[in-house]
C-alpha cells in the first residue's frame, strides 16, 4: 500500500486538468460554480471559501506512515501555500509545497505542486456543497504521468475526509485510495482563529 500512497499522495495535492486515458488534454466541463459566481459579483476572493485549510493537519490512517500538511496564507490572501510531508518509518519519504490560487481567466480555483522527487503538476478544484472535486494531473521525477480525482470533504473545522479515485500512473489504473480521516492539530486552532 505504502508504494501506492507516497505517488498518489503527491498527486492528490495536486489540481488540474486531467488528461485522458491516450494522454490528449481533456477540456474541462464548463461550470458556473459557487466560487465563480462570487468573483463575478466583485465579492471576497472566491479562495476565501477554502480558508478552512489554514494550519496543520495529519493524517496517521496507516500504522508505519504520517502524513502532516501545513497551510498558510501569502501575503494579501492571493494564494494558499500547503507545505507538505510523508515520513515512513520515522523517515521523510516525501515533501514539497503546492499554492493554491484563482485563475481570473479561467474563472477557476487552480493548483500547482512541487515534490523533493522532482515531480510536478496542477489541478483543478470544483465546489459540490462541502465537497471539493480535484481534477489532477501530474509528471512523476522519473517522467511518468499520472492523474486522478481527488475529494476533500470539510466535516468541520477540525476534520477532513479525503479520498482518491480514477487513479492513473502511465496510463495504468490503479487501485482507488479509500477515504481517509484528516485532523487539525490541536495547537494549531488558536493560530487559525487569528488568520482570519
Amino acid at each position: 500500500m505504502k508504494h501506492l500512497l507516497i505517488p498518489m499522495l503527491t498527486v492528490v495535492l495536486i489540481f488540474s486538468n486531467g488528461r485522458r486515458q491516450d494522454g490528449e488534454a481533456a477540456e474541462p466541463a464548463a461550470v458556473e460554480t459557487p466560487a465563480a459566481t462570487t468573483a463575478a459579483q466583485g465579492e471576497q476572493s472566491p479562495l476565501e471559501l477554502l480558508g478552512w485549510m489554514v494550519g496543520t493537519w495529519v493524517d496517521e490512517s496507516e500504522e508505519d506512515s504520517t502524513v502532516v500538511t501545513t497551510c498558510s496564507w501569502t501575503k494579501n490572501h492571493k494564494f494558499l501555500k500547503r507545505s507538505f510531508q510523508i515520513n515512513t518509518d520515522e523517515e521523510v519519504a516525501l515533501q514539497g509545497d503546492q499554492f493554491v490560487g484563482w485563475d481570473p481567466l479561467a474563472r477557476q480555483i487552480r493548483s500547482w505542486t512541487f515534490d523533493s522527487e522532482g515531480g510536478f503538476g496542477e489541478g483543478l478544484w470544483l465546489q459540490d456543497g462541502n465537497r471539493w472535486l480535484v481534477k489532477t494531473s501530474f509528471v512523476l521525477g522519473d517522467g511518468s504521468r499520472a492523474s486522478s480525482l481527488n475529494v476533500y470533504t470539510h466535516v468541520d473545522d477540525n476534520t477532513i475526509r479525503w479520498q482518491s479515485t480514477n487513479r492513473e500512473i502511465a496510463g495504468e489504473l490503479q487501485p482507488n485510495i479509500p477515504e481517509v480521516t484528516v485532523v487539525r492539530q490541536k495547537s494549531q486552532q488558536g493560530e487559525k482563529e487569528e488568520s482570519q
